[in-house]
């Protein structure tokens, strides 16, 4: 009996010590109060952390108000604490508080510590925090600006969220990611800095940031994340068509005629989720084996794709995929894939077909729901793979299995395998092979003209289409000088031939050539064929061009261009020109990504270069008797 009332009292004890967060409060030296939580009570290793008053942050409104400053360290009940952090929550919803200095005592700052603060204008934050967790200034819509920690090493999703009066912010140069919506909606956001030591940028990190116009992004930069500019002027300012950062495909923008193939630039190392999301234009994609990482909903919508040979670089397929490719009739998952995520492929309705690889372990959920036309599964692996209930789920469970001879109990057994009703005990010999568009496979006697899935007792055809890219346009000279020519064009292929006068003189993965083996005047004519995979597309029209010193600078002009090379902005000095010109800017792929209109009143124009990539750019000034180009450095 004793024992069982110690017990009790024990519980009860503990019931009141855990009803209030705080276990004290004390005044600092301006008068305010502070609540504390010890959480090291051992004396020589005393430690408190701020937190709210009571038992949750809801039981007391705007218990901070106004300028607060936390001491290093406080008394209480005779002891001295250090105060070595900000609890989760601690500021939560005060709107009264206008700004708070953190002491160097302090190591670790909370989750959530400044929710909803919409008065908070400013905030100190020692050099050694190294973490800006979760929600910590989630709409803190008063505050202007912020000096983020020097070794600060995460900065987590939603960090900055809605803070719609911050203007600038630097990332620190130890920071490697920005977290999921850390920016987003700071509608006043004009000036971002990203460090060297960027790795990657994650989805919505800088969405509806209205005011962004322009940033850099630095080389080491190799992952951003769906959205993660939408809805800035930086974003809609890039050219229509795909845009390429550091090797990573982010994003295909502007309307898509109807009947599009698209071939992805050799060297791709990924896609980024969302890339062509509801793009129903899109029929027909080539991927290189470089591109190792195809980000969630890259494809979701695309309802008119008929095929696409995933990479065999691939090792995942990530949750949404496909999801919607209604008209996709086979799917060959790649030997090295080892997970699908969830509704990777599901209202895929068109699918008849999957052949799944033998080191496949894990199906997620959902992943071809609703595929509701698949009349076959080749299933490769003799160990079922991890499935669930609805993995498969509105697929007609009486459909024939494929699987290796030996493993029909394995599969009779295996969870959620076990509803398939018609397994079918079978090794094969397995041809992956892919032809152009247009073009026919002889499989055994039979002629195909279509991807998909083929088979008979011994052999599983996988026939893949590549699609043949469109040729190449607008071809011009965008450099030219003595004994060299630059040729570029418009185009989106995986790489493209160049000739001259009919003969071969190199391949490229860009949509540009240097010719320095010439010589002045002499007349050469250029044509380009743009290559995916094994497709080629038809040579483009014809461009020739007469070397001689008249080409290499118009004498009626005289031109500058400085700081070149430049990191933000560059300056053109125009003089002599007499009539209207076209002043355009071309990136090393050759697109126009700025386009201006001068006259002869024009002696100075602004190029504003921030947030394009590094490397080489052309200024061109062009009318109907000028064609002046000048080569522009962005580092």
């Amino acid at each position: 009996m004793k024992k069982t009332l110690f017990i009790l009292v024990a519980i009860v004890f503990a019931l009141n010590l855990s009803s209030k967060a705080e276990d004290f409060s004390a005044v600092n030296s301006e008068g305010d109060t502070i609540y504390y939580n010890i959480i090291s009570p051992y004396y020589a290793y005393s430690q408190v952390e701020v937190t709210f008053k009571d038992s949750n942050e809801y039981a007391y409104n705007d218990e901070y108000i106004g300028a607060i400053a936390i001491p290093d360290s406080v008394l209480y009940d005779g002891n001295y604490y250090y105060v070595s952090k900000i609890g989760d929550r601690a500021f939560y919803y005060c709107t009264g508080l206008t700004s708070v200095t953190i002491p160097n005592s302090v190591t670790q700052i909370g989750d959530l510590i400044f929710y909803n603060c919409y008065g908070l204008v400013s905030v100190t934050i020692p050099n050694h925090i190294y973490m800006i967790p979760f929600n910590t200034f989630y709409n803190c819509t008063s505050l202007q600006s912020i000096t983020l920690p020097e070794n600060l090493i995460y900065l987590n999703s939603e960090a900055f969220y809605g803070c719609r009066s911050l203007t600038s912010i630097t990332i620190p140069h130890k920071v490697r990611s920005i977290g999921p919506s850390a920016f987003e909606y700071c509608t006043n956001l004009t000036s971002v800095i990203l460090p060297d030591s960027l790795t990657a940028i994650y989805s919505n990190a800088f969405k509806d940031c209205v005011n962004l116009d322009s940033i850099t992004i630095p080389n080491t930069v190799t992952s951003i994340g769906g959205d993660a500019f939408l809805n800035t002027p930086f974003y809609n300012n890039m050219p229509d068509g795909l845009v390429y950062i550091n090797n990573n495909l982010y994003s295909y923008k502007g309307s898509m005629s109807p009947n599009t193939s698209i071939g992805v630039r050799n060297g791709t190392i990924s896609i980024s989720g969302n890339a062509f999301k509801d793009y129903s234009g899109l029929v027909s994609i080539y991927i290189p084996n470089s591109v190792a990482s195809i980000g969630s909903a890259t494809f979701m919508g695309c309802s008119n794709l008929k095929s696409i040979k995933i990479p065999d670089s691939l090792k995942t397929i990530n949750s949404y995929t496909f999801s919607g490719c209604s008209s996709l009739t086979s799917v060959k998952i790649p030997d090295n894939v080892i997970s699908i995520g969830s509704r990777a492929f599901n209202n895929c309705t068109g699918l008849q077909t999957i052949v799944l690889p033998s080191i496949l372990n894990f199906i997620s959920i959902n992943a071809f729901d609703s595929c509701i036309a698949l009349s076959s599964i080749i299933n490769q692996a003799t160990t079922p793979q991890m499935i669930f209930s609805n993995t498969f789920k509105n697929v007609n469970k009486a459909i024939p299995v494929y699987i290796p001879v030996n493993t029909l109990s394995s599969y009779q057994t295996a969870q959620y395998w076990s509803e398939f009703t018609n397994f079918i005990e079978r090794n094969y010999q397995y041809i992956d092979t892919t032809v152009c568009d247009g073009n026919t496979y002889n499989f055994n006697g039979t002629i195909i003209d279509s991807a998909g899935i083929y088979f008979n007792d011994s052999i599983i055809l996988t026939l893949n289409i590549n699609p043949v890219p469109d040729v190449p346009y607008d071809l011009n000279i965008y450099n030219f000088a003595i004994n060299n020519i630059e040729i570029g064009w418009q185009g989106y292929a995986e790489s493209y031939d160049v000739y001259r006068d009919d003969s071969f003189i190199g391949n490229v993965n860009s949509t540009y050539y240097v010719d320095t083996n010439i010589n002045d005047g002499q007349i050469y004519c250029y044509k380009v064929k743009a290559i995916s995979g094994n497709c080629e597309s038809e040579f483009s029209d014809s461009l020739c061009f007469e070397l001689g010193l008249e080409n290499i600078d118009n004498i009626n002009i005289q031109t500058k261009l400085y700081p070149n090379p430049t990191n933000s902005k560059s300056y053109l000095e125009i003089e002599g020109l007499t009539s209207e010109a076209d002043v355009l800017v071309y990136d090393m792929i050759g697109r126009v990504i700025q386009k201006h209109k001068v006259n002869q009143s024009t002696k100075h124009l602004e190029l504003d270069m921030r947030g394009n990539e590094k490397g080489i750019y052309f200024v061109r000034i062009v009318n109907d008797s000028i064609k002046h180009t000048k080569k522009l450095i962005v580092q």
